[in-house]
């Protein structure tokens, strides 16, 4: 797995800028041009991190922009596995590699082993992670279901309040939205067979009129 976590690591960093690439960790690169870093073994779901993206987007949108980092395992933290365990040693580090682009972020970090840690996130910061409990068990999308909680309740505390998106805002809408498709679908069949047999018919008509009796 961590040699699986590595190469695509080095894949992605050969692709990226040459000054995104001079970090170890790809947190650090990532999260130079985006708000969340999630791992990629095992990945969340696509579910979870489009709620984190969408509350990211809030966030930023309310003047409280964040950056999030997700730690399953030693892997994500390329070649500092050691701070693995150790989330506010990370934080630090990962604050120091983005101040090239970024100065003092609003920095979360979440990982599986050791609770969560921030930089930069206002006096009550503390006191709101350690109220936070993470679901180790669900892995990954138990960091981002945490993370969730987490940017919420931070932004609130700094006078940016946002609202956690849930599971429901994306499948009722699209429920309704199938729903409302079917009924058009038939309602627009049942007009063309409807026109279909009122052109046979009348059709039909016209062939008895235009025979000689």
């Amino acid at each position: 797995m961590r040699r699986a976590t590595a190469l695509l690591f080095a894949a992605t960093a050969l692709s990226a800028p040459v000054s995104a690439s001079a970090h170890g960790d790809p947190a650090s690169d990532v999260l130079l041009f985006q708000d969340a870093y999630t791992p990629f073994f095992p990945a969340p779901a696509k579910s979870e991190t489009q709620r984190l993206s969408r509350l990211l987007s809030e966030a930023r949108r309310a003047g409280y922009p964040m950056k999030v980092a997700l730690i399953q395992g030693d892997g994500d933290l390329g070649s500092s596995p050691e701070l693995f365990g150790r989330p506010a040693a990370y934080a630090r580090m990962l604050e120091n590699e983005l101040a090239i682009r970024v100065k003092k972020p609003h920095l979360l970090v979440v990982m599986a082993q050791g609770g969560m840690a921030g930089r930069n996130l206002g006096p009550d910061a503390a006191e709101i992670l350690d109220g936070i409990e993470i679901d180790t068990a669900a892995e990954s999308d138990g960091l981002v279901r945490a993370a969730l909680q987490a940017v919420a309740g931070v932004a609130a505390a700094n006078g940016h309040p946002i609202s956690v998106p849930g599971t429901e805002d994306e499948t009722q809408p699209q429920a309704a939205d199938a729903g409302r498709s079917h009924t058009a679908l038939y309602l627009v069949s049942a007009i063309i067979v409807a026109l279909g047999m009122a052109l046979i018919a009348f059709s039909l008509v016209v062939r008895r009129r235009g025979t000689p009796a």
